[in-house]
């Protein structure tokens, strides 16, 4: 029987402006109740991949605070296990703060029994199983699977992404940066499956052409030169990018409409999050919800039209929201209005009464503050 562990790279994760400021991209609340790395944890999971190492740049306190002892995410209580890993002398030199680095200083890879890793980023969100993928992957005897999805409207979204080239027996040709120039392109994941002896090769050769190197520029290089066989896998599901903070935004407000959350959220495939002790959302006699999400503990006595409330929120009487965000402990007071705003975590807005973003430009306010 194949042995796989997984890999949840946090290494290559992009800024989200203001919202990683002071935490990891994996960390940043999503849909009122879950975080991003969820998504990724959730797959290994429902792939029954039980022994996961998570690799995190900076914010390790962050994500220790929300996985815990990752036992939401584990079916083998007994075998499987969820374990953060952090390069702590890559802190005093970040361009050399890779994954790679972070893997050969923490992982003992060399005696880790397993046949293949899949490694995933916590930006692309999908639902995705990877048992059908594995199997492709033994069964071409490739040294490297990359998933991708074939994208449109590429021409403005998925900029500086890995785009691919792939001949018609899935061999992947080249692998270049997507710059926007085509209007439909073979977008990587950055999800990959790896054998354990190519990632151990890997690990072995970095120095030796970049110590600056991660793992994805590791593949293309190992791509360029030929040196191994590289596979595509197609993966056709609904793929949220959150790639910036004008897509996080824009992939919050999509999720409301059902005909886009139903293709992430299966039916028989959960997605799991860290559990909170919090009782129930309470509505009060004067509010009004309307295509919104309410995560529990939060109390609602205003209205609230199309935004994404997270737990333990307080929505004053006569205080209106629309098209807004609203991270924990937040508390709107009374009659205060507010239009394309993101307040985040343990803000208070009582003073000034109307706070208005635009559609394509977001409002943000910062954590803590006092309006």
């Amino acid at each position: 029987m194949r042995k796989i562990i997984g890999i949840c790279n946090l290494h290559d994760d992009p800024h989200l402006g203001l919202l990683t400021e002071n935490r990891p991209c994996g960390s940043v609340s999503f849909l009122g109740r879950y975080g991003l790395v969820d998504f990724t944890l959730s797959n290994f999971s429902n792939s029954h991949i039980d022994n996961v190492y998570v690799l995190v740049k900076t914010g390790i306190l962050q994500m220790r605070n929300h996985i815990g002892s990752g036992a939401i995410w584990t079916n083998n209580t007994k075998r499987g296990f969820i374990k953060l890993m952090i390069n702590e002398k890559g802190l005093f030199s970040p361009k050399f703060n890779t994954d790679i680095a972070n893997i050969r200083l923490n992982m003992n890879l060399q005696y880790a029994d397993f046949d293949y890793a899949v490694v995933a980023p916590s930006f692309m969100l999908a639902s995705i199983d990877y048992r059908p993928i594995i199997d492709a992957h033994e069964d071409s005897d490739a040294d490297i699977t990359i998933v991708y999805s074939h994208m449109k409207d590429t021409d403005e979204e998925f900029i500086n992404c890995d785009k691919l080239k792939i001949d018609k027996h899935g061999k992947v040709l080249e692998i270049d940066t997507h710059l926007g120039k085509s209007s439909e392109a073979d977008i990587s994941l950055e999800s990959f499956v790896i054998k354990r002896d190519v990632l151990m090769r890997i690990l072995e050769e970095t120095p030796n052409i970049s110590e600056m190197y991660n793992l994805r520029q590791m593949i293309n290089y190992y791509s360029k030169h030929n040196e191994l066989l590289i596979r595509a896998y197609e993966f056709k599901g609904y793929v949220a990018p959150i790639l910036s903070f004008d897509h996080y935004v824009k992939s919050s407000f999509e999720l409301l409409d059902y005909e886009n959350r139903k293709q992430l959220f299966l039916e028989d495939w959960p997605i799991y999050t860290t559990t909170h002790n919090t009782p129930p959302s309470l509505y009060k006699d004067s509010a009004q919800v309307k295509n919104s999400f309410i995560a529990n503990g939060s109390v609602i006595k205003g209205k609230v039209i199309n935004s994404i409330i997270s737990r333990e929120v307080v929505v004053e009487k006569g205080a209106s929201l629309k098209n807004c965000i609203i991270f924990t402990r937040t508390e709107i007071g009374k009659d205060v209005k507010m239009e394309y705003v993101l307040a985040d975590k343990s803000v208070r807005i009582s003073t000034v009464k109307d706070l208005k973003g635009q559609e394509d430009k977001v409002l943000y306010i910062k954590q803590g503050v006092k309006i």
